[in-house]
């Protein structure tokens, strides 16, 4: 059985980049609503603060919480992260086993 393994990494590489490259911008936009979400909260706490509609405590206690928010939603990212990451492996598995699998056939 004679298998082009460069070519067959090429192919396995190649179809792992793009199966990551098609779920990541989900992640991208993600990020950005979480960032615009928390940039309108934290200009919105500041200028309550400047105003003086709030004190200093209750502007630490609201930060306190867009922090713990921040968290959570960032763990969300991890979790696409992984699940990106996961589909890219996939594709590179799959390409891997149909190489193999089309040689084994060409050999018999």
């Amino acid at each position: 059985m004679n298998i082009d393994w460069e070519a067959v990494l090429q192919k396995a590489f190649f179809a792992a980049r793009d199966a990551a490259a098609k779920n990541a911008p989900q992640v991208e936009h993600y990020l950005r609503e979480i960032a615009a979400a928390h940039e309108y909260a934290i200009r919105s706490l500041a200028r309550a603060l400047g105003d003086s509609d709030i004190d200093l405590d209750t502007f630490k206690s609201e930060m306190d919480d867009e922090a713990a928010m921040l968290a959570a939603e960032l763990h969300v990212v991890a979790v696409m992260g992984k699940a990106v990451a996961q589909r890219a492996a996939n594709a590179f598995r799959d390409a891997l086993a149909d190489a193999v699998v089309m040689a084994m056939k060409l050999a018999v």
